[in-house]
């Protein structure tokens, strides 16, 4: 279990649980910074059974053992964030190093491990729309809307400024709609809440993704059947009309 230490002193340590931390200067922010330059959102700890990774949306500044970084990367018991000139530590609740000082000189050395970008284990793949063809890794719970704080962000007025979460589970993602006006669907179904696998298709509104596992062979959609095994069954039909066209001339 890990926990938030603030060397400057101003509040107390932060035990995690497993879950999504928003810092930022918004008032409902889990850690609340008031600084200049720190944006109502500025940054995310997602928090799972396999570890911590911060997410930095576009544009903001965040500093990871005093490097910038920018996306998600994972994150390990004595790295440092660096918000606006204000340090936060993530320890191994168990046992911190005694000294800080100490604990950051030996991150300082870990050139190797500053950034850490997280290998996804699920990704989306636009079907339809401007993310047709591209896709966005899934490591850690996603935020899908039309606000520029959403994780996936999708522009349109039918999405909802928070429209759903993809948050991934085992070999399974948990799909829950946040309350949409138009929507999220799961092949074909409306959805409040569900299990996603590897080839599902999800819906928002008209937006459509594929949910996929790299490295897995992408089955065909529910309800189609694939071409090669079409064609059988399309021989047979021509057979049977090109019989009772040679029964009535007949």
């Amino acid at each position: 279990m890990m926990k938030l230490v603030f060397p400057d002193g101003d509040r107390p340590q932060l035990l995690l649980e497993q879950r999504v931390y928003r810092l930022g200067s918004a008032p409902d922010a889990d850690v609340a910074l008031q600084a200049e330059g720190v944006e109502p959102l500025h940054c995310e700890l997602q928090v799972g059974a396999h570890g911590v990774q911060v997410r930095v949306p576009a544009g903001r500044r965040v500093l990871v053992n005093e490097r910038p970084v920018d996306g998600l990367i994972a994150l390990r018991a004595g790295d440092t964030l660096g918000v606006a000139g204000r340090r936060i530590r993530l320890v191994d609740a168990a046992g911190e190093p005694a000294c800080e000082g100490a604990g950051l000189r030996e991150n300082a050395g870990r050139d190797a491990t500053m950034v850490r970008p997280v290998l996804p284990k699920f990704a989306l793949r636009g079907l339809s729309g401007d993310h047709f063809g591209h896709s966005f890794p899934l490591q850690a719970s996603l935020t899908v809307g039309r606000a520029v704080e959403a994780g996936l962000r999708i522009p349109l007025e039918s999405v909802s400024r928070l429209h759903a979460r993809l948050t991934p589970a085992g070999d399974e993602v948990l799909v829950e709609d946040l309350g949409s006006a138009n929507g999220t669907w799961l092949n074909g179904k409306r959805i409040t809440r569900a299990q996603a696998v590897h080839g599902d298709e999800i819906r928002f509104d008209t937006q459509r993704f594929q949910l996929l596992a790299p490295g897995l062979p992408v089955r065909a959609q529910a309800g189609k059947a694939p071409a090669a095994n079409r064609w059988p069954w399309l021989a047979v039909a021509l057979l049977v009309l090109a019989g009772l066209g040679y029964a009535v001339a007949g």
